[in-house]
């Protein structure tokens, strides 16, 4: 059962650990995933398992106001 289609979901810190697990079953319960952290790299390198037409990536310190 995929719980979260048509769904957005927004997962900060998701280049590692726990944060790109979360990714990782989001987008297996259908959900599109947008992927936040402050490393590009790290990113790209775990949206290379998910669907590239439902996963965004967003570079960026969500702890900076600015």
């Amino acid at each position: 059962m995929q719980r979260f289609t048509d769904r957005t979901v927004i997962v900060t810190g998701s280049s590692k650990g726990i944060g790109s697990a979360i990714a990782h079953r989001f987008a297996q319960e259908g959900a599109n995933v947008v992927l936040n952290s402050r490393s590009r790299d790290d990113l790209e390198s775990v949206a290379s398992d998910l669907d590239e037409a439902r996963t965004l990536l967003v570079e960026g310190d969500v702890s900076d106001v600015a």
